[in-house]
């Protein structure tokens, strides 16, 4: 049973991701260009990627998702190949990404 300040949320991938110097400006271009499209995906609820404050070329995602078929099916779009081929080129260290499934989310205390 929901309240008021209560919503279903099945999937939140949350992502931290160190991009080397030289290719930060490729990657701001390839992740850019996916931003709006992956909004309009009918399984999607929200998506957002920001650089962490305070910690250059550190980058944070969070998505969240329908479904892990939605998530999957968003993985094969053609706005979002060309940044998963190129990452392993881009990203410096080990990427941290966590997928969440969640029943539901309460706002507020």
């Amino acid at each position: 049973m929901k309240t008021n300040n209560q919503v279903d949320v099945p999937i939140v991938l949350a992502g931290r991701y160190k991009i080397k110097p030289e290719k930060r400006e490729r990657f701001l271009e390839l992740a850019q260009a996916g931003v709006e499209p992956t909004r309009k995906e009918s399984g999607n609820i929200s998506y957002s990627f920001y650089e962490e404050a305070g910690v250059k070329n550190s980058f944070i995602y969070f998505e969240e998702w329908q479904s892990r078929e939605a998530l999957a099916e968003h993985l094969n779009q053609p706005y979002i190949i060309p940044l998963l081929k190129e990452f392993p080129e881009m990203v410096d260290g080990e990427a941290d990404v966590r997928i969440y499934d969640i029943e539901a989310i309460t706002y507020g205390l």
